[in-house]
């Protein structure tokens, strides 16, 4: 079956996008084709798209893999994939659902191997899945997303700017970041009223083998950008109100000053002061 646009499926089915699943479909099969080449698939991998939609994304990828779960909320949408896509048998299964409440852990052991993610995500969706991601870190291989400019700025940014925050530190830990393309309003249908950004992250397995955990450090990375203008210091003293000694031993241990603010310090740093926190 050809996969339809997205004005000739609206308009076959005389309805509009829905807002309250905040969609905006890509309409530029070029530029879907260049966010599936991003993430360099091999055709032993097994491949989770988050917010098919129309698939956009899905007819790039499904050639290219063994297999490729997709995660859609939206019934109507689920359905024409499972018609679009009948012929792939079990290469290609459909989950209707959140993907805010998918197990990623559980398909990578179904399946017998890590996970690529792929998607065009809601923009209100966009960071409790990396939140997800990141908990499910042991079985993400890599990720290529296309999100609001804004999120991919937060995403990738460096220490120091104004766009460093919780999820900065967090993924600068566990995986390299890059950004590889802007994509414009007109390129989707209906047009939203921000640039979109499309990253690739490739995770590092092996950053939470040893202290700090992910529960840990993203506690102590919150409790820091809480009041991002005060000192470190200052910003932790509500999680070590009780034992500031151990805080002024782990700031002393790894060098950092207890002055500089939350922003300055690099995910490394927040690492080493993490592991020094958690074994006390």
């Amino acid at each position: 079956m050809t996969y339809l646009t997205p004005q000739q499926y609206f308009r076959l089915q005389g309805t509009r996008p829905r807002k309250r699943f905040g969609q905006h479909f890509l309409a530029q099969s070029r530029t879907a084709e260049l966010i599936v080449e991003g993430a360099e698939l091999d055709p032993s991998d097994v491949v989770v798209e988050v917010g098919p939609g129309l698939g956009a994304l899905t007819q790039h990828i499904l050639p290219r893999v063994r297999c490729l779960h997709v995660v859609e909320l939206d019934r109507d949408l689920a359905e024409y994939l499972a018609t679009a896509t009948q012929a792939s048998g079990d290469a290609f299964h459909v989950h209707q659902q959140d993907v805010l409440t998918f197990d990623f852990q559980e398909v990578s052991r179904s399946e017998g191997q890590p996970l690529v993610i792929l998607g065009n995500l809601p923009y209100n969706i966009s960071s409790p899945l990396v939140f997800r991601l990141l908990e499910s870190l042991s079985v993400i291989k890599r990720a290529v997303f296309m999100v609001q400019k804004e999120v991919g700025d937060r995403l990738s940014a460096g220490p120091g700017t104004k766009e460093y925050g919780v999820l900065s530190v967090l993924l600068g830990v566990c995986a390299r970041v890059t950004p590889l393309l802007t994509v414009g309003p007109g390129q989707f249908y209906p047009p939203p009223q921000v640039d979109s950004l499309v990253l690739r992250m490739d995770f590092f397995h092996d950053a939470f083998d040893q202290p700090p955990s992910f529960k840990f450090l993203r506690t102590l990375v919150n409790a820091a950008f809480q009041q991002r203008r005060k000192t470190l210091h200052n910003s932790l003293k509500s999680l070590f109100g009780g034992n500031m000694a151990l805080l002024d031993r782990a700031l002393g241990e790894t060098g950092i000053d207890p002055k500089r603010r939350p922003e300055t310090l690099s995910p490394q740093e927040f690492l080493q002061l993490g592991k020094i926190l958690q074994m006390g």
